[in-house]
């Protein structure tokens, strides 16, 4: 999925779960801002897209633990394991402060991220469709083409969804 159509998925998620989580207006816009900024680009689980960490990829001999090793792209970074686990210590967390509504927001973004891939994620010669199932392998995903089809027909519909869910939110509609 392109990081674009990413970020718009981040934003219906955040118009969607901001407003019937959050308790005041900044913890809300913190989460919404969060996850947004983390669906897509060098904080999304697309890390392992970005120069530094193609470099230590290269340098690191994580092929050794088997099926491609864990920092090739959509690798460890796109296990749903790793936003799970966040999920897990926040729920655990006594603490609601506007870091905990930050790290919140990554947990959407970045599930977010892992949606869209699950959905726009094409089998590359290296990986199956999706995302992994198991740490970095056991890929599994609907399969459709970056920049496909779906993928176009979803960055129509997303802005009007988080318009759509907006208008419903304010009540100016039902």
């Amino acid at each position: 999925m392109l990081t674009r159509t990413h970020h718009l998925l981040g934003l219906a998620v955040a118009v969607a779960v901001a407003p019937r989580v959050a308790p005041g207006l900044a913890e809300g816009l913190t989460l919404a801002a969060v996850t947004v900024v983390t669906a897509g680009g060098p904080l999304s689980p697309d890390l392992d897209q970005q120069g530094w960490w193609r470099l230590l990829d290269r340098y690191l001999p994580d092929e050794w633990l088997g099926r491609g090793g864990p920092m090739r792209h959509r690798g460890i970074t796109h296990w749903w394991g790793v936003p799970a686990s966040l999920a897990l210590v926040l729920a655990a967390s006594q603490s609601h402060g506007m870091a905990w509504w930050a790290a919140a927001g990554l947990v959407l973004g970045w599930g977010s991220h892992l949606l869209g891939d699950f959905v726009v994620g094409a089998r590359s010669r290296y990986r199956g469709a999706g995302i992994p199932a198991f740490l970095w392998w056991g890929h599994a995903g609907l399969g459709f083409p970056c920049d496909g089809w779906v993928e176009r027909r979803l960055s129509y519909a997303l802005p009007a969804v988080a318009v759509w869910q907006a208008a419903v939110l304010a009540g100016v509609l039902p």
